[in-house]
């Protein structure tokens, strides 16, 4: 007989009259890190989030065909995704005197904006002043990992210390060094694919082996490796094509004079 250990139920309501070890405010990449950090070494904390949780099964169809969407991906009339030309022209709050219904940051207009309507802030309902910050919010269980991109990279000290490399700006008091041991510890929890460059403004993270390619992409692969072994003797026969006319010029040159 094999014996499966279980994990106890989670808690699904609050107990606010408890006393938590720790309170954190956001469950993004920060919030939800903490909070996985603290409870693994035992903390009772409560993680508070001003969104709610999404199935984000049925929210994330990155595998679904444009086709298969009305409008291919695009967001219904009467919503506006902000340009980048908008951040750097307009005042905040961007969405004030918009003739929009709804107004979302730009990270929706990459493409497929309709994917993403429930994740992003309405700027309408959420409006921030200030000076122009092109600041993307995603209000729900996760926050902005829900739409990371599959992108880990990591921050240099061209980063870190953009002032004293190029006298922009101002150095963060923390280097590359600091981070970097931190940086292996969540690639080796996520498992980071990719392959070693040894580039300086691009540290290398600890990878795993790259991901092996599916049918379809070997398929593309092969068919390319075809199309230049076509081109390759396509060439090869125009260039004998030339080497054999010439040939026969040549002789015909020497029978006429014989």
């Amino acid at each position: 007989m094999t014996l499966v250990r279980v994990a106890p139920p989670l808690e699904q309501d609050v107990d606010l009259s408890k006393t938590y070890d720790a309170v954190i405010v956001g469950s993004g990449a920060a919030g939800g890190m903490a909070a996985h950090v603290l409870t693994t070494h035992g903390l009772q904390v409560l993680l508070l989030e001003a969104g709610k949780k999404l199935p984000i099964e049925q929210e994330l169809r990155s595998m679904q065909w444009p086709y298969d969407h009305p409008r291919r991906g695009d967001a219904p009339p009467g919503s506006h995704h902000l340009s980048f030309n908008e951040y750097t022209i307009r005042k905040p709050p961007y969405a004030k005197g918009a003739a929009f219904k709804h107004v979302y940051s730009y990270v929706g207009g990459w493409g497929g904006s309709d994917y993403v309507k429930n994740i992003l802030v309405d700027e309408k309902d959420h409006p921030y002043t200030g000076t122009n910050y092109a600041w993307v919010r995603a209000r729900c269980l996760g926050g902005k990992t829900n739409i990371w991109g599959r992108l880990a990279l990591r921050l240099s000290d061209y980063d870190f210390k953009a002032k004293s490399h190029d006298g922009y700006g101002e150095d963060w008091p923390i280097s590359y060094a600091d981070l970097e041991p931190y940086y292996d510890k969540v690639d080796l929890y996520l498992g980071i694919s990719g392959v070693k460059e040894n580039l300086p403004h691009l540290p290398d993270s600890q990878f795993q082996r790259p991901s092996k390619l599916n049918a379809g992409a070997v398929g593309r692969q092969d068919l390319s490796r075809l199309l230049q072994a076509l081109a390759q003797l396509h060439l090869a026969e125009i260039e004998l094509r030339g080497t054999l006319e010439l040939a026969v010029r040549q002789v015909r040159q020497v029978l006429l004079h014989a």
